[in-house]
């Protein structure tokens, strides 16, 4: 006669949170992640800030270094060469507050081929489609130029063309009673297009062999275009201000502002 097996259940040692512990677990985790970006919240946003400043910086320092100096056999506005690097800020100033299309001036980025340099010391576009690798196929050259300037059309094409291109007015800073003040406001004579002589009695100067002094103080502003591409930049865009905020339509308000100067 077989003897009955008698078997015994074995009871889970493992056993499921209960709802409180489950309501205080989470509340835990809700806490930790409030410290959390209470604390690194500041420094991520310090980090974009950081980067936005960086940008800046480097579109200034390239317009304060082509403004001081003189490429090879630069021609002005009437088809000379310029003389000095004064002369030609001085026209770069006064002309990019006018409507003069050719004396737009841009400032981008664009992919530069590093084996072939032009004469100005600029590289010649990176056109070859299977030549990708950055640093050996080709370099990025930050680079300011007028939109008459042949070199645009070939810059500005998509493959070759890197990131945003910025529109740059700039407006001549004078002193008035012991402060900086823009030339056209606050009653201060001159404004976008001109050049004043910034001591009393203010007279226009329309040549730089006639400015009195040894700098021109300025104000640049950087506008963003909608597009990067040649065709919209020289066909497109211009300098409409029909709601008379003091800014072009086609841009809005300039992406940020710096006072430069420049020197003889």
């Amino acid at each position: 006669m077989n003897k009955p097996v008698l078997t015994m259940s074995r009871r889970s040692n493992h056993q499921g949170f209960t709802l409180v512990e489950t309501v205080i677990a989470m509340g835990i985790i809700t806490i930790m992640i409030t410290a959390f970006m209470a604390a690194f919240g500041p420094a991520v946003k310090g980090i974009q800030k950081s980067i936005s400043a960086k940008e800046a910086n480097r579109l200034a320092t390239t317009l304060e270094y082509e403004l001081s100096i003189l490429r090879f056999e630069e021609e002005n506005s009437d088809g000379a060469e310029y003389t000095t690097a004064f002369e030609k800020a001085f026209e770069w100033i006064e002309e990019s507050g006018t409507n003069d299309r050719d004396s737009y001036i841009l400032l981008y980025q664009y992919r530069g081929d590093p084996d072939k340099v032009r004469d100005d010391g600029s590289l010649e576009p990176q056109a070859d489609k299977s030549k990708q690798l950055p640093g050996s196929d080709y370099v990025l050259q930050s680079v300011v130029r007028r939109l008459g300037d042949d070199k645009v059309s070939e810059e500005l094409q998509p493959g070759i063309v890197e990131g945003r291109v910025f529109f740059v007015r700039m407006t001549q800073l004078v002193f008035d009673n012991g402060e900086l003040k823009l030339a056209g406001q606050d009653g201060v004579p001159g404004g976008l297009g001109q050049i004043i002589d910034p001591t009393e009695p203010r007279d226009t100067v329309t040549d730089h062999t006639d400015y009195p002094e040894a700098t021109i103080a300025f104000q640049a502003q950087f506008y963003v275009l909608k597009s990067s591409v040649y065709s919209y930049v020289n066909g497109t865009f211009d300098l409409d201000d029909d709601n008379n905020d003091g800014h072009p339509d086609a841009t809005g308000k300039p992406a940020f502002v710096r006072n430069m100067a420049v020197r003889r």
